[in-house]
């Protein structure tokens, strides 16, 4: 079944998708450049399922037909698939986000304990997921 939209609920798709696209893209590219510190933050799996989920398509088709539905003010039909594969990737985004936010939390708790053994270890973790959370909270 597909879901038809009209041309407002088209641009906030729009918005939404680009956002997630983003957001997956940023814990693709944790997963990939720091796998180490993506395991301690356990979100190895979530990284390789957005870059997957990703590789399909689904996002890009949704956010471009959203988008030309939206410039052009006409209604779109939207693949309930790709929807629901768009309705994955906002979940994978959101544990991911969650994972690492329990990281950072739990090594605040450890700096306010040992505060200089744990410094370098906490700069590497904000370093790497800033741009995860920074697209999450745009």
């Amino acid at each position: 079944m597909n879901l038809l939209l009209d041309p407002r609920s088209a641009a906030l798709l729009a918005e939404k998708t680009a956002h997630l696209i983003v957001a997956g893209r940023e814990l693709s590219s944790f997963g990939e450049e720091d796998p180490s510190l993506a395991g301690e933050c356990g979100v190895e799996i979530c990284s390789l399922e957005a870059r997957t989920i990703l590789s399909s398509g689904a996002p890009i088709r949704v956010a471009q037909l959203a988008g030309e539905a939206a410039r052009s003010r006409r209604q779109v039909t939207v693949s309930s698939q790709d929807l629901e594969t768009l309705s994955r990737l906002e979940a994978v985004v959101a544990m991911g986000s969650s994972r690492i936010g329990l990281k950072l939390a739990t090594l605040d708790a450890s700096a306010a304990q040992e505060p200089m053994a744990r410094l370098g270890n906490l700069i590497g973790l904000a370093t790497g997921a800033a741009g995860l959370i920074r697209s999450l909270l745009s």
